[in-house]
């Protein structure tokens, strides 16, 4: 990549690793140490959880219009903004309303970055190397949560200090996004198309349905991941937060997801991902307790998930070539829709049928989307 690609990708991966891995996925973590300062009941828990992904959910639907009207370095930066906010609201909560507050504005953050850097890129990066550069920038969610675990361990006054820490990171993004995001609008952002335009197309439908299924399958393990090793396999607690970091942090090798698709192509990455994330499942459905394999297993999960985002993600650009915020917007929002009616129908099955039988479900579902591959790959 010349200097200015280098640029360009290490800012975006940065603000992803911020919005994604910081504001977002780093509540996890943060959840226990929450609940000793401020007392929260299990439904509470869930409610605030979901915050997260309705403001993830909302501000994809309004990137696209956002980023025709004002262009992709101005919706970064209030992504920025926003992670920044959320997060320093949630240092400063006193109550269960101000950290819901907290984690729907950090929430806001990632589903306005994805689209806006996608939108960065069409406009900056040559065509051929657009798909190297998203995945590479879509990667950082796992770069972000390899930084929180440190931060969050050893940073003064505990998960708060570290949401002060993430807030600063946020803000420090600012600097290289406004000097390296493109100003200007493309033609094809200044004519954005609406989704109903946009998903008249039957590679868009298709590619809709599939980060559908692919959200719905994601969910058992990222929202019920935890609560299955302890309960299920009977893993303590200190080695379900140490595989819950092997997992998050396997998926900064999504880096590498462009580079191998120009050598084996998108079918084959796109097969892989998908079978990284059914094979784990299906090990944790047969296991009986910890064993060394909970580690690969765990790593294959993250690996899986992030590399199948970027898969989508080059699709959605793909597909709506003079729009790709739009197409990255549909991708990701209905991601997020799956994992939604993921963790609902993972729950009742989970309760019915109990961890064995739902995982092995679940598996098959990723299984079945491997024969569902996207036109445009």
């Amino acid at each position: 990549m010349d200097k200015t690609i280098s640029t360009l990708a290490i800012t975006g991966f940065w603000l992803i690793a911020v919005t994604y891995g910081m504001a977002r996925f780093a509540w996890g973590l943060m959840l226990p140490s929450v609940g000793q300062d401020i007392e929260l009941s299990s439904r509470a828990a869930g409610v605030i959880a979901a915050c997260s992904y309705i403001a993830y959910c909302f501000s994809s639907i309004g990137a696209a219009w956002v980023i025709g009207r004002y262009g992709a370095r101005i919706t970064a930066i209030v992504s920025a903004f926003c992670a920044a906010f959320g997060l320093l609201l949630l240092a400063c909560a006193a109550g269960v309303v101000h950290i819901a507050l907290g984690l729907f504005i950090a929430g806001l953050s990632s589903g306005l970055a994805s689209p806006s850097l996608a939108a960065a890129v069409s406009l900056a990066v040559a065509e051929r190397r657009q798909s190297t550069t998203n995945t590479f920038i879509n990667a950082g969610t796992g770069g972000g949560i390899i930084l929180s675990v440190p931060i969050l361990l050893f940073i003064p006054f505990g998960w708060r200090g570290a949401c002060v820490a993430f807030a600063v990171f946020a803000l420090l993004c600012l600097l290289p996004v406004t000097r390296y995001l493109p100003a200007s609008r493309s033609q094809g952002a200044k004519n954005e198309q609406s989704w109903r335009q946009l998903l008249q197309a039957r590679a868009m439908r298709r590619l809709a349905l599939i980060a559908f299924i692919c959200g719905i399958a994601s969910a058992a393990w990222w929202n019920f991941g935890p609560d299955i090793l302890q309960n299920h396999l009977h893993v303590a607690k200190e080695t379900t937060s140490m595989l819950w970091l092997v997992s998050g942090g396997a998926g900064i090798a999504g880096v590498f997801t462009g580079a191998l698709a120009a050598r084996t192509g998108w079918n084959l990455v796109y097969w892989l991902s998908l079978l990284f994330m059914a094979a784990p499942l299906a090990l944790l459905a047969v296991s009986h307790g910890y064993s060394g394999w909970l580690i690969p297993a765990a790593a294959l999960c993250g690996v899986g998930y992030i590399t199948l985002s970027g898969v989508l993600l080059v699709c959605g650009a793909a597909a709506t070539a003079n729009a790709p915020a739009a197409g990255v917007g549909i991708v990701f929002f209905m991601l997020a829709v799956g994992q939604v009616a993921g963790a609902i129908i993972f729950g009742q099955l989970y309760a019915l049928l109990g961890a064995a039988w739902s995982l092995l479900i679940f598996a098959g579902l990723a299984l079945f989307t491997m024969f569902l591959t996207p036109t445009k790959l």
